[in-house]
């Protein structure tokens, strides 16, 4: 199911406050060992996890991006995922 547009109204980037922006069936890249997903399009590598240097695979899921600042923030189990930089162990 995807995010409600209920809730999309009131959204916004923890970090600077604006309008997020729901996308569905989003390219990501997942490393399974640490449990954390990347955009495949801000990937350096598309099969080498960026925190392990583990395998990693392509995968889609749903994703909400800031429109001022261009912040991601993933959409998992029907759960926005937006947490600011400093908690994020997926910005590495």
């Amino acid at each position: 199911m995807p995010v409600s547009t209920e809730l999309l109204e009131i959204l916004a980037c923890p970090i600077d406050k604006k309008d997020v922006v729901y996308h569905k069936d989003y390219d990501f890249i997942f490393c399974e060992k640490c449990d954390i997903r990347y955009p495949a399009d801000r990937a350096n590598e598309k099969d080498v996890c960026a925190k392990c240097g583990g395998g990693a695979k392509k995968i889609k899921g749903d994703v909400l991006i800031c429109s001022e600042c261009n912040r991601w923030y993933p959409i998992i189990d029907d759960i926005p995922h937006m947490l600011p930089d400093e908690l994020r162990e997926d910005l590495v």
